[in-house]
């Protein structure tokens, strides 16, 4: 079952922002204007607020005045990926594999846009790459290590996740996605364990935060006693989608639909993220169909 853990966190999301319409036009920014003459300053800066379809503007104009720019072409690469132009990304990521000084990077590049187009064997092939270069490359032992947990080889998971937290100086993200990991095994116990050493680590670890409520909570409670049991609905919506994303781990896809779409029911501002989780749900479904010997 496709299970989109986040490399930088777990794919147990934290409630986000409801968006609101606004019949006026919008305002722009000086910084979301992008000129002839933008730099990759510029391009960065539009990068770090998340403001992707303008980075990927910017840094094209920076790589017409300097295509031998690698660093803009690793910000483009990633700017694709991030905006889910999977097969854009891998060509800029591509070109890089022949710079010697940007090509571990690019290499772990091209494993995560190959997970994210559920190609794990590809994605799995890059990050080995990746290690047996650089045993300190934690970011693809994270990368191998969800890859295992995705087959259920928790075994090997666990290996990787040890060479992940031994090389990384970010361990609060190796604990954490350990702890889904674990959450997937059906061992709420470790991953509550595993979760508060991610707060060790870092205390203002919110989505850790929000996975060790989920570890702790986790007794198999149904739509109806959740729905009765919190009184807002925004923390309802919340509390559903997690459950049914937990009923995904352990292989309950019809309870995980009911969970994810009473969170939909619950809070339009929770639509966007369990109508994703339902997506992955169906995804799943269909690959597992697939994966059946025809009769």
């Amino acid at each position: 079952m496709p299970i989109r853990i986040l490399l930088a966190g777990s794919a147990l999301a934290l409630l986000g922002a409801c968006a609101t319409a606004n019949s006026s036009m919008p305002e722009i920014s000086p910084l979301q204007r992008v000129s002839n003459a933008a730099t990759p300053q510029t391009a960065d800066a539009l990068a770090a607020r998340g403001m992707y379809p303008q980075a990927i503007t910017a840094y094209r104009v920076a790589l017409k005045t300097n295509a031998e720019d690698a660093s803009s072409r690793y910000g483009l690469a990633e700017a694709l990926r991030r905006s889910d132009k999977l097969n854009d990304a891998k060509i800029e990521f591509t070109a890089l594999l022949a710079n010697p000084d940007w090509k571990l990077r690019a290499l772990e590049g091209l494993g995560r846009t190959s997970f994210m187009m559920n190609n794990r064997p590809g994605a799995l092939d890059s990050f080995n790459l990746v290690v047996a270069e650089d045993a300190n490359a934690w970011g693809s032992w994270l990368g191998i290590a969800e890859i295992h947990d995705l087959n259920r080889d928790w075994g090997k998971a666990d290996q990787a996740y040890a060479l992940a937290l031994a090389a990384t100086n970010e361990p609060a993200v190796v604990y954490n996605n350990q702890g889904v990991s674990k959450l997937a095994r059906g061992d709420a116990a470790g991953a509550a364990e595993l979760f508060r050493g991610a707060l060790a680590a870092d205390a203002n670890f919110k989505r850790a935060a929000t996975n060790l409520e989920l570890a702790e909570a986790v007794s198999g409670k149904s739509v109806e006693a959740i729905s009765a049991s919190v009184q807002d609905a925004r923390e309802r919506a919340r509390k559903l989608n997690n459950s049914g994303y937990v009923a995904m781990l352990q292989n309950r896809p019809d309870d995980a639909r009911a969970f994810y779409e009473a969170a939909i029911k619950e809070h339009p501002s929770f639509y966007p993220l369990a109508y994703q989780n339902l997506k992955e749900l169906d995804a799943a479904k269909n690959e597992e169909s697939a994966a059946k010997p025809a009769k």
